[in-house]
């Protein structure tokens, strides 16, 4: 005990009389435990993360393919029904064995039967390639585009607008034929025939030249437009109504093209409008006035034939005589014209806008030329007295 003692009176002696550096050494031992402790607390938090990280990713690696498993099974039915999507079908061939197990379990017998239908309807889905699929696609596509294809043939005829020939009585041995549309506006109106049953072979030689002949738009004096359809020699067949723009007499034209072939010609012969009651004067000859002589002009036109044509003193156009193939025959119908003027073979009709015009026909009644429309009747008789003069004294120039 007393060897004890001393020791440590020694001990503390040595300590009181080296106490700074008694100090500095149980500093560093306590720092070199507390690091000690610090490192063996740090490694073992850093194996618990470790252990704590790799249960947690296992769990969420599981859980994804149940929730895959969970949400196939309405995917696959809406790829069963509509059979569009690509990405349904990828997913239905990367997990065909776990699709069956989430729809059998929750749902009863009944239903477990259903599914079995639909999963053998999806089983060929699933084997062939998408090719089969595709063509399923275009065979509905085509009974889509075939089913509408009879309808529209069906309304056709029902939409279709047919108009009406007509035969009228003008005057002792004149019928004309015309072609109403399906409101009764006036479309065209034949030649004169000398019967009932030229007036109607000429409504089947129209119909004909319709599609065949040729239509051939006029501009008057006054701006308005009317056509005219020949057949194949030249020979006029129907003049249209008097339309005051260009585009009214084309389109006028495209319903004649449409409506003529079809339409039906009425029995019996109706009374036709007649023509207004013209006397001409008569005249022995007419006197060539110092500067009130017209001139005759033989000029091409624009379709390549000729058509002789008249011109007041005043450089006005007065008539123009139908157009042929030659210079020669168009000169020839000058003397036609000055003929049958200075012998008054006129007749005076109204157009569907209740305006005057005349027609110059021969001794077989077919019309030469035709004149403009006037706003009254006094106005185209007047015209027609000048043309009767200035068809006698015109000068005829020939190029």
């Amino acid at each position: 005990m007393e060897a004890i003692t001393q020791f440590f009176n020694s001990v503390i002696g040595w300590i009181s009389a080296n106490l700074p550096l008694f100090l500095v050494i149980v500093g560093g031992v306590v720092v070199l435990v507390l690091i000690i402790i610090m490192t063996v607390v740090l490694s073992k938090k850093t194996k618990k993360n470790k252990v704590e990280v790799t249960p947690k990713a296992e769990v969420e690696v599981e859980p994804t393919p149940v929730a895959v498993k969970e949400e196939e099974p309405a995917v696959t039915e809406e790829v069963v029904e509509v059979k569009r999507e690509p990405v349904p079908e990828a997913v239905m061939l990367s997990y065909p064995p776990r699709r069956p197990e989430p729809v059998e379990e929750p749902k009863q017998e009944e239903v477990k039967e259903e599914k079995v239908v639909e999963e053998k309807k999806a089983e060929p889905v699933k084997k062939e390639t998408a090719k089969p699929v595709a063509t399923k696609k275009a065979e509905v596509k085509k009974a889509e585009v075939s089913k509408p294809a009879p309808k529209k043939a069906d309304e056709k005829p029902a939409r279709r607008l047919v108009g009406k020939w007509v035969i009228e009585f003008k005057k002792d041995k004149e019928y004309m034929a015309k072609l109403l549309a399906s409101n009764g506006e006036v479309m065209l109106s034949s030649e004169i025939y000398a019967s009932e049953e030229g007036a109607r072979a000429g409504v089947e030689t129209i119909k004909n030249c319709v599609e065949n002949g040729t239509f051939i738009i006029y501009k008057d004096k006054a701006g308005n437009f009317y056509y005219k359809l020949k057949n194949a020699n030249n020979r006029l067949l129907c003049v249209g109504e008097i339309y005051k723009t260009n585009d009214q007499c084309l389109k006028a034209v495209e319903s004649v093209k449409r409506i003529a072939k079809d339409s039906p010609v009425a029995q019996g012969v109706s009374e036709g409008a007649k023509y207004i009651e013209y006397t001409p004067l008569k005249v022995e000859g007419y006197e060539v006035k110092k500067g009130l002589n017209g001139k005759w002009k033989v000029e091409a036109n624009d379709d390549g034939k000729y058509s002789a044509k008249l011109y007041a003193s005043n450089g006005q156009l007065m008539l123009a005589t139908e157009a042929v193939a030659t210079k020669k025959t168009a000169t020839t119908a000058i003397e036609s014209v000055k003929k049958n003027s200075f012998d008054g073979n006129f007749i005076i009709d109204k157009d569907k806008f209740g305006r005057f015009y005349y027609k110059l026909r021969n001794s077989q009644k077919s019309v030469i030329c035709i004149g403009e429309a006037y706003d009254s009747l006094d106005s185209c008789i007047s015209a027609l007295e000048s043309v009767r003069r200035f068809a006698y004294t015109a000068v005829v120039e020939v190029e």
